[in-house]
């Protein structure tokens, strides 16, 4: 059995994935969102608040005695608040660097603590951003996190390399991927964000990837990750 744990399983790319991979044999899917309306014999619903540090703390991964592979992919992200630094909220800037990095992190702690030890494939996919290597205007807790989520990445890759059973890290920047997040990008007062005008563009000229299409390449890396080009890569379709 291959079993893939997803956060953000509810929308956009991670709900595009869970549908991907519901689709092939022996494959168990646990999804991580705050709501869920799927239902399917391969598919476990846990409910989690990614920006609760409780909620997370809480789960425990579970022995998965069966699997032939294990998979963590940490999608799930926020933009919250666009607004320079100055005027955020100072709940906003916790909520987004728990939200975008640091459930992410302990998730990874969490899975290699349950799997280290297990010979079998085990991978975790950080999901990524342009944002961590372009700085943009008022995303600074965005673009902060996941660069934090990089070096996590690379730190941990590092680490594995020398264990008897190492699991393969990667941070896999998905492109312009036309979800919810974007429509509220496009949605934000110009005063707040002056790099709207772009991405009202990338829309008009049908340049943002199809959230379907996205998942269908991380699905092939799931299953051949030789094809990832690097440790830290980015999602080219064509």
């Amino acid at each position: 059995m291959n079993y893939y744990f997803i956060t953000g399983s509810s929308s956009g790319i991670g709900k595009a994935l869970v549908d991907e991979l519901l689709l092939l044999p022996y494959t168990k899917v646990i999804g991580f969102s705050r709501t869920n309306t799927l239902k399917h014999v391969a598919f476990e619903f846990v409910k989690m608040d990614l920006s609760d540090a409780k909620q997370v703390a809480s789960f425990q991964f579970p022995s998965c005695q069966d699997a032939t592979s294990i998979a963590l992919i940490n999608n799930a992200g926020s933009l919250g608040e666009i607004d320079v630094v100055g005027k955020q909220a100072d709940e906003q800037i916790q909520t987004l660097m728990q939200v975008n990095f640091t459930s992410a992190a302990i998730l990874c702690n969490k899975f290699m603590k349950a799997y280290q030890n297990n010979p079998i494939q085990k991978l975790i996919f950080n999901i990524s951003s342009g944002a961590a290597t372009s700085p943009y205007e008022s995303w600074s807790n965005y673009c902060s996190a996941k660069a934090a989520l990089n070096m996590f990445t690379e730190v941990m890759h590092l680490e594995q390399v020398k264990q008897k059973f190492p699991i393969q890290v990667y941070a896999i920047a998905p492109g312009v991927v036309d979800t919810a997040m974007q429509a509220q990008i496009r949605s934000t007062e110009v005063s707040k964000f002056p790099h709207k005008e772009k991405f009202i563009q990338l829309k008009e000229n049908r340049q943002l990837f199809d959230a379907k299409d996205v998942a269908l390449k991380l699905r092939t890396y799931l299953h051949e990750p030789a094809q990832i080009p690097s440790l830290i890569s980015r999602i080219t379709l064509p």
